[in-house]
């Protein structure tokens, strides 16, 4: 397989986006947070653990002094991309989804 036909499959393929937390199993604090491809998410942060880097400035004090293998990522809710739909609106559904996320967890123990 070529390049242009591995992108094309990789343009393809049935994508599933959603909300996740990325959670702080010390103190229970979490960074909530969405994404287009939920696995991309999956990788990008099993990569910053990998290398020790925060997700979020907002919780690089907390990374630092607990540890990265005392945060989590929880995936709240995924919805996949329709055949018809197009990007932009697969990201406006995404954001509407996280405000419902946002408003359904307050602010209380969010980053």
């Amino acid at each position: 397989m070529d390049k242009k036909e591995m992108r094309r499959a990789y343009l393809a393929r049935a994508r599933e986006g959603g909300v996740y937390l990325i959670r702080n199993r010390e103190n229970g604090r979490a960074l909530l947070m969405s994404a287009a491809d939920m696995e991309t998410a999956k990788n990008r942060f099993a990569f910053m653990q990998a290398t020790n880097t925060s997700p979020s400035m907002k919780m690089a004090e907390d990374w630092k002094r607990c540890g990265k293998d005392a945060f989590s990522l929880e995936i709240l809710e995924t919805i996949s991309k329709k055949e018809e739909q197009t990007d932009r609106e697969f990201a406006d559904d995404i954001a509407v989804l996280l405000e419902l996320w946002r408003e359904k967890l307050g602010k209380d123990g969010l980053y």
